[in-house]
């Protein structure tokens, strides 16, 4: 019966908007199988390296795309326990930069999107200087990392982890000042009327009432923020060349050589290093969304 009634308000419905339905229905269809396509093409290295962690050099060798004969834990045990490796030097390095780079840059994009996404903030050049900030997410960062490396040595920060993490909190700050002024500029302004008339502050305004309330952007920065200081390699590289203090892409180096390769181990090391980001972006996905989104629709 439901059926019956369903055909009949289908053939009840003018040409043009059967038209139209069929159409978006098309347009969501072909949406679907180009996300699973994309979707297909990143898990299949992904699979592939965890498998081939499972591996030995002399199996990866004969036929890379074959399972494992049978599950050998000893690259990852060989990432922990073999003095030689010291991942765990690697690992608290990228701790260290990621968390550092993660707090400066945080707070100075949430400071810099606050002023430049509210309206009241007038001050002489505030287009100019916004109009810059849109102009440095254009440019890529390669071309800086000379200069950068000749600012660092004059300082005499090379070969330190100060010199990753203020290197990497000025790369992210063009793209997380301007998600964050994004975002405060939806956020309503009766919201700050009601803090003044209850006697906030400039201060108090912004960390007790407009900053809560760019949690999911902030969520975004961070994600966006750590997966780019955690697996950035050319700059780590670049500024700091004593290996104790190297981050944990640069450990893959350590399995490839001229003389000889472990892949088995350099497939260890990429899962182990995918992990933690992985880990955060579970717990932090939905507000990651929310994030991304916010501003979209204005009200």
């Amino acid at each position: 019966m439901a059926s019956d009634f369903a055909a009949a308000s289908l053939r009840r419905r003018a040409p043009g908007q059967m038209r139209a339905l069929l159409w978006s229905r098309v347009t969501v269809s072909l949406v679907f199988a180009a996300v699973l396509v994309f979707t297909i093409a990143i898990l299949i290295p992904l699979a592939w390296t965890v498998q081939m962690s499972f591996k030995t050099t002399r199996e990866i060798l004969i036929d890379p795309y074959a399972m494992p004969s049978q599950l050998r834990l000893s690259n990852y045990a060989g990432l922990f326990l073999n003095p030689s490796v010291e991942i765990q030097t690697y690992f608290l390095n990228s701790v260290m930069v990621t968390g550092g780079a993660l707090l400066i840059s945080l707070l100075l994009s949430t400071m810099g999107g606050y002023v430049f996404g509210r309206m009241r903030f007038e001050f002489r050049g505030r287009k100019v200087f916004f109009y810059v900030l849109l102009f440095a997410v254009m440019l890529p960062p390669q071309i800086y990392y000379i200069p950068q490396y000749q600012m660092m040595a004059a300082m005499g920060l090379n070969n330190s982890q100060w010199s990753l993490i203020l290197l990497y909190a000025a790369h992210s700050l063009p793209v997380s000042v301007y998600l964050m002024s994004t975002y405060f500029s939806q956020l309503p302004g009766e919201l700050e009327d009601a803090a003044i008339i209850d006697g906030c502050n400039d201060w108090e305004l912004f960390w007790q009432v407009m900053l809560p309330l760019a949690r999911p952007a902030m969520t975004t920065i961070i994600i966006l923020n750590a997966l780019y200081f955690w697996n950035e390699l050319l700059l780590a590289i670049t500024v700091i060349t004593d290996p104790s203090k190297r981050t944990l892409p640069a450990a893959i180096f350590n399995f490839i050589g001229e003389l000889g390769s472990n892949f088995g181990g350099a497939a260890a090391s990429l899962v182990v290093s995918m992990l933690p980001i992985l880990v955060l972006y579970l717990f932090l996905s939905r507000r990651l969304i929310q994030g991304l989104t916010a501003g979209a629709v204005k009200g």
